[in-house]
């Protein structure tokens, strides 16, 4: 497994359970896990935002092509 993958499944499951935290005792959470919940949201609505452009650009680029 290379360092990259491991950063990616860390960062994964530690969402996972900082969310999982937040469900059940959301008090209990520090300041930097709340951060890291924040960031991790802010990079799901950039990431989704470009996935719908990438889309948009797709069908602009197959309905040109036609």
């Amino acid at each position: 497994m290379t360092d990259q993958e491991r950063i990616i499944i860390t960062s994964v499951w530690n969402d996972m359970c900082l969310r999982r935290k937040l469900e059940d005792d959301p008090y209990s959470l520090t300041q930097d896990e709340l951060k890291a919940l924040q960031n991790n949201d802010r990079l799901d609505t950039q990431l989704k935002s470009l996935l719908k452009d990438a889309f948009i650009r797709k069908g602009l680029l197959q309905a040109r092509s036609l």
